[in-house]
């Protein structure tokens, strides 16, 4: 199981941002933690047990339900792991996938057996979903956490996530709408300029946002698209000249942005840009990199601890 740990803690980058862990009861969060082990881990339907100590424990306590809720998902995706292993015991990959493309050669007679499983591990928050189409796994339902516990949120919680699920998953079909795959751009510029503008104002608006942390590594994530550009995605031209659609949106977004943080560091950019006929220089990526990846900054995830509670108490 703990082959999965490795993938999860990819979230946990080595930079460090300003935190507000003052609603971060530690007390709460250990107990929280160790009660959720206690929960049958291998039953289907989990998930709804640990929704209900959920709402025991943090029914009277918004600010600290903001933590114990990506407690919880954490523990969610986790499970994933145990499903997963179910759904090979009766299915191999190339049954699971000739289902998905409807290959009536091979479906033969394991077509509803298939439809039940995943009607049945649905009312848990789980789906198959499918790495290249080569191999199949059981994922997490973004929205079904939320949609169960969403009362018991912040309000300014409550909006990061249901914007960020917005993004990832759109029901009824599920599909997901990473900002890259194979360092190639999945989304269009405006789309991308969308994404960082709610983050931006997000942390402008709520300058004590609990999770300002996370929400700045996505907006790094999505910076580092259209201000340095991906291997597969280039912002600049065969001449070294930035693209029109990247310069346009970038111009856009900070003369509207004027005073947020990532407003003045896309003028910056552009100003930097300009002194250099608007082409690439290696001065100019040094600079890109210094400032959405500093050297020496740390960070270790304020959930961290909790989380390794569940990874040494869960995994075999």
């Amino acid at each position: 199981m703990k082959k999965i740990i490795f993938a999860l803690l990819l979230t946990v980058t080595l930079v460090s941002y300003s935190q507000n862990t003052q609603y971060l009861n530690d007390e709460k969060l250990t107990k929280f933690a160790e009660d959720l082990t206690k929960l049958p881990f291998t039953e289907r339907d989990v998930i709804l047990k640990a929704v209900k100590l959920f709402e025991q424990t943090f029914k009277d306590d918004k600010e600290c339900a903001d933590w114990g809720y990506q407690l919880l998902y954490y523990y969610h995706q986790l499970s994933c792991e145990d499903k997963t292993n179910t759904l090979h015991v009766h299915w191999s990959d190339e049954q699971i996938r000739a289902l998905k493309v409807n290959d009536i050669e091979v479906i033969g007679g394991i077509r509803s057996g298939m439809k039940s499983f995943e009607s049945e591990y649905g009312k848990y928050g789980y789906r198959v979903f499918s790495y290249e189409d080569t191999s199949y796994a059981v994922e997490v339902q973004p929205a079904f956490l939320f949609n169960k516990l969403e009362k018991y949120l912040t309000d300014d919680y409550r909006f990061y996530r249901s914007r960020w699920i917005k993004e990832y998953d759109y029901p009824p079909h599920w599909q997901k709408f990473p900002p890259y795959k194979h360092a190639t751009q999945t989304l269009t510029t405006k789309d991308l300029m969308s994404r960082i503008q709610w983050r931006d104002e997000l942390l402008d608006r709520v300058k004590d946002f609990s999770r300002n942390d996370l929400v700045t590594r996505e907006i790094e994530e999505l910076c580092f698209i259209v201000t340095k550009g991906l291997e597969n995605t280039s912002i600049y031209d065969d001449k070294g000249v930035i693209k029109k659609e990247y310069k346009d949106a970038l111009q856009t977004y900070y003369r509207a942005h004027t005073e947020t943080v990532w407003g003045k560091y896309m003028t910056e950019f552009v100003h930097r840009l300009a002194l250099n006929k608007y082409r690439f220089s290696n001065d100019i990526d040094k600079w890109v990199l210094s400032q959405l990846y500093p050297e020496g900054r740390k960070n270790v995830d304020p959930l961290l601890k909790y989380e390794d509670i569940l990874i040494d108490n869960l995994m075999d």
